[in-house]
């Protein structure tokens, strides 16, 4: 008997298991396998020459232990290998959240969002075997002309306009990255400052836009570019300029009427690839998105699910979230953190400003040069404040810029004004979405503190505390604060205020009255 088994001896003794226990075995005339008719074995007791049980538990021992060390093994190798992706983590943020930026952080190159960009190209409708709408069934519109190398309020109106005219066409949306350089090298530069040329669409927003549910049985979902190359070879593709349609439009056609003549085109292409052409005009430039010929399109597009599931990326909520401390009063609305839904519920007492500063202090005077007026979604009829261009083309005058620069770069006077004139009781806090230096913005703090006292206090974009991700997509925090604030006042000129505008007037919940301009 080995060591192990007289170690283990007294153990099994004691629970009634004995070496010289009986074991119940067939006959050895049964031994083959073979049974007499009827199925009976007969058996015989023999007395066991070798002690069974105790080598049976030492095995059983064993084996255990090699199961719980192979079971650690593999978990180990799991922590040491990154995760795959799965199709319902594609637009979940990174595991891990960098460490906030603070002041004296030493340079550092700007985040290319490598995940985000790997989790936009695992969507599970990236898969041809899907039912309809998806998979084979599936017809694509990829607008290859889309703008780049201007600031997202901008794109964001293009995209949106965009995103909704595939959506009325049946077509899946083929999105692209919020794009500042189309080629070269992945990081591009601003004002001198480095900043990502690209950035996926999916660390900024979320919902039907960027691949998210769609409610329309009949309607795709949307796509990557990579996906649609890979599905849509050029030589498979249709490629339209649009020039060719729009020749057949008046040259003043709103937004409903360029989107009602290109779905009555694509309902007419069979194919499933469809590209307009990148070296055509887009389709809603900001030529049209700064104009009123964008607004008979509300209704259509507030009730489609581009408008009604549209939300922020769990970054940027994420980024709101930590710094909730400046946007909702303790007092107000009782709100669990979800990095997963975007919120409409109004943050009540709280008024939000948009205040522009760094290169519209020189764009000003081109807004008055050109007598610009408020930018489309700023230009809602039932919209407080309203704004006529003073003047004529033909003459200038100091009066009259300086009525435009008035409403365009407001001083600090004029912004303690306008505040004082919109505030209500109900309002105990501000919160200011700007570009501004920071001295600027502590006198402009210092102003509204002495004309007012505000319970909860003055905060400003520069007082966040972000992630270095967050950092280079902040305005979306700030856009997601404006749309949910009890009242707001913006820039009329400016396409940040006026997709704030959009999401406002979409919400039941906010009155237009409520929304007002400098």
């Amino acid at each position: 008997m080995n060591r192990f088994l007289k170690a283990q001896w007294p153990a099994w003794s004691r629970v009634g298991h004995r070496l010289d226990a009986y074991e119940l075995l067939p006959d050895s005339q049964w031994a083959d396998g073979a049974a007499p008719r009827g199925g009976h074995v007969p058996t015989r007791r023999r007395r066991c020459a070798v002690p069974v049980r105790p080598i049976l538990y030492s095995l059983g021992v064993i084996v255990a232990l090699g199961i719980i060390s192979a079971f650690w093994a593999r978990r180990l190798a799991r922590l040491q290998t990154p995760a795959p992706v799965r199709p319902d983590d594609a637009h979940r943020p990174p595991p891990e959240t960098p460490e906030p930026v603070r002041p004296g952080d030493p340079p550092r190159p700007p985040p290319l969002y490598e995940e985000y960009h790997r989790r936009e190209r695992n969507l599970p409708q990236h898969n041809l075997s899907l039912p309809y709408p998806d998979g084979s069934h599936a017809k694509f519109l990829w607008t290859a002309n889309h703008g780049s190398g201007f600031g997202w309020g901008n794109y964001m109106e293009e995209m949106i306009l965009d995103a909704y005219l595939a959506y009325a066409a049946q077509r899946a949306y083929v999105f692209d990255n919020y794009t500042w350089a189309r080629g070269g090298p992945e990081v591009a530069t601003w004002n001198g400052k480095p900043i990502p040329a690209r950035i996926p669409l999916s660390a900024l927003i979320s919902g039907p836009i960027i691949g998210g549910f769609m409610p329309d049985k009949d309607v795709p979902r949307a796509v990557s570019r990579e996906y649609f190359f890979g599905v849509c070879p050029e030589s498979e593709r249709i490629v339209l300029d649009t020039r060719k349609v729009q020749d057949s439009l008046s040259r003043d056609a709103s937004v409903e009427e360029i989107v009602e003549r290109w779905v009555e085109e694509l309902h007419s292409i069979e194919s499933p690839c469809v590209e307009i052409a990148r070296d055509s005009p887009p389709l809603f430039s900001y030529e049209i998105t700064n104009t009123p010929r964008v607004l008979d399109v509300f209704l259509a597009l507030s009730q489609s699910p581009i408008l009604s599931n549209f939300g922020w990326s769990p970054l940027i909520l994420e980024g709101y979230y930590r710094n909730l401390q400046y946007f909702r009063s303790p007092s107000g609305l009782d709100e669990p953190p979800s990095v997963k839904e975007t919120s409409s519920l109004p943050l009540n007492g709280l008024l939000a400003l948009h205040v522009r500063r760094g290169d519209y202090e020189s764009w000003c005077n081109d807004a008055y040069r050109n007598r610009m007026s408020f930018t489309g979604f700023n230009s809602f009829p039932q919209l407080p404040d309203k704004y006529t261009p003073p003047g004529t083309h033909d003459s200038e005058s100091a009066a009259d810029a300086e009525i435009t620069r008035s409403h365009c770069l407001p001083s600090i006077a004029e912004i303690v004004e306008k505040v004082l004139a919109v505030s209500e009781p109900r309002i105990t806090r501000v919160y200011v979405m700007t570009n501004a230096p920071r001295p600027w913005l502590v006198d402009l703090k210092g102003n509204l503190s002495t004309a007012h006292h505000w319970p909860d206090g003055v905060g400003t974009s520069r007082d966040l505390e972000l992630s270095w991700e967050e950092k280079f997509v902040a305005e979306a925090v700030d856009m997601y604060v404006g749309q949910r604030a009890e009242k707001f006042i913006g820039n009329g000129f400016s396409s940040l205020t006026s997709n704030v505008v959009l999401l406002r007037m979409h919400n039941p919940d906010l009155d237009p009255s409520d929304t007002h301009f400098w």
